[in-house]
């Protein structure tokens, strides 16, 4: 009994000393590497309304041609494959430019992640929703698939991630991928311009959103370095057992 007690108040002493350190936990180095945010507020993920200008235009315009060209006048060409991987190459930099030293990033990999998974939700399903609902003809093969162009919709998806995550220089250089695969959907007679340029505004735009959502989802998923994070440990002692016990819990 004597040492059970005595154990309880040990218990208690190094508890007292770990609550008045909690201000200073931090993740360990595996959870800082994957699931920390660098910064509690970048401007990158703010909301500011000029951002929709473009993909609201885009959009619009692109809609307007809907139905517009129902007879495909281009004439046979040989057509170029390259396109259905290198849609996929502005997001593929966008999560792996943050590994290179020296290139300034203003998420961890954790964040970024995040923010491409959810950009490529959105992305699909406005574009496979739309594609149901518009159901427009594509130009070579008549399937009802056309608006908007999905291809064009990944590529400028990931330049604009590229872009809100490292500035334009790298930004630039995504937005001309891009360009370039969406000139090919066209070249290939697979789209109409207005899907393409369609596509380009869905991309965008849920590029954006995906960053305005990301704030709110590391709060629910990432651990900050703040002073908000706490760590309390509790002792309790079972009398019926005669044994002392630890509870924890932590907050963030």
């Amino acid at each position: 009994m004597f040492l059970s007690r005595l154990l309880a108040v040990l218990l208690l002493a190094l508890t007292c000393n770990s609550v008045a350190s909690a201000s200073d936990f931090e993740p360990s180095p595996i959870v800082a590497d994957t699931l920390e945010v660098s910064s509690p507020v970048c401007r990158s993920t703010q909301f500011r309304p000029q951002q929709l200008i473009f993909p609201a235009a885009a959009i619009a315009v692109g809609s307007a041609g809907i139905r517009s060209h129902l007879v495909d006048t281009r004439g046979d060409r040989e057509k170029k494959t390259f396109d259905n991987t290198l849609q996929y190459l502005p997001t593929v930099a966008y999560v792996g430019l943050g590994f290179i030293p020296g290139v300034k990033h203003e998420h961890r990999i954790g964040s970024r992640l995040m923010a491409g998974v959810t950009a490529f939700a959105i992305m699909t399903a406005l574009c496979q929703g739309t594609k149901r609902l518009v159901r427009e003809p594509r130009p070579d093969t008549g399937a009802k698939t056309s608006f908007p162009s999905g291809h064009t919709a990944t590529a400028f998806m990931g330049a604009e991630l590229v872009r809100l995550e490292y500035g334009w220089g790298y930004g630039s250089a995504a937005y001309v991928v891009a360009a370039g695969i969406g000139a090919m959907r066209i070249y290939n007679n697979r789209h109409w311009c207005n899907d393409v340029l369609a596509g380009a505004g869905v991309g965008v735009l849920s590029a954006q959103a995906a960053y305005w959502l990301l704030p709110l989802e590391e709060r629910l998923f990432c651990r900050r370095k703040h002073s908000g994070n706490s760590v309390v440990l509790v002792p309790t002692y079972d009398g019926l057992a005669q044994a002392p016990g630890l509870s924890f819990a932590m907050t963030f």
